[in-house]
């Protein structure tokens, strides 16, 4: 058995071992999801009742600490995001940290594009990142976390030892997240429980010791995922 299978832990489906230095970031790459917000700031002013415009910049902020604070709660993304998982060596088998997770493979260009997911590896000539076929990995997107596992490796990856500094990395996956991508499609309770936190945040603007508002924790419960 190889030591990268060794480090793995199968029961629980482990991608990242801190006291080795095989795995690299998870790196958020769809950064335009952060200006979706599941809560408008229209919505908590009725919520609070305010009618000027004077403090909307303010509770844009609320909400999005608000929504942080519920999604870190669930341990998922309400709004679809897009992640890339680094490796500089390939394990057997990993798994995705969030849940719902989703995969798309019709972009034409996946590079230029950044469009199609799965996995990615830096090739023997070291200037472009090449899409690894989706025949040869599989997933069990109905695990949590999801699964993948690798039925072949890139023959043409580029080592370790060819590595300039330069690059980020020789592989990573790439793979979707989220509830939803519109915030019309997100449950209701979601988004009172978000609008309670804004709320109290709001009435009570001094760093207190803060809990979550006893309604909002039993709004949210349904969609916690126990990781």
């Amino acid at each position: 058995m190889s030591d990268i299978t060794n480090m793995f832990n199968f029961s629980n489906y482990e991608y990242l071992n801190p006291s080795r230095n095989t795995y690299g970031n998870l790196e958020r790459v769809d950064l335009t999801s952060y200006a979706t917000q599941v809560v408008t700031t229209t919505e908590l002013k009725e919520q609070l009742r305010v009618d000027s415009d004077a403090e909307n910049p303010l509770l844009a902020a609320y909400i999005s600490a608000a929504t942080q604070m519920a999604e870190h709660y669930c341990n998922r993304h309400f709004i679809t995001t897009k992640y890339k998982l680094w490796f500089n060596e390939l394990p057997g088998t990993f798994s995705l940290y969030y849940p719902d997770c989703s995969y798309n493979f019709t972009a034409s260009d996946p590079v230029v594009a950044g469009e199609i997911d799965g996995l990615f590896y830096l090739n023997s000539v070291g200037s472009s990142y090449t899409n690894f076929s989706k025949d040869d990995w599989s997933s069990n997107q109905n695990l949590n976390p999801c699964k993948v596992i690798m039925n072949s490796t890139p023959s043409d990856a580029i080592s370790v030892s060819e590595l300039t500094g330069s690059e980020d990395g020789i592989f990573y996956f790439q793979f979707k997240t989220g509830i939803a991508t519109t915030a019309a499609d997100i449950p209701e309770s979601i988004k009172q429980a978000i609008k309670l936190i804004a709320s109290d945040m709001y009435y009570f603007r001094e760093d207190r010791k803060r809990a979550f508002p006893m309604a909002s924790e039993i709004l949210l419960q349904p969609y916690k995922c126990y990781l």
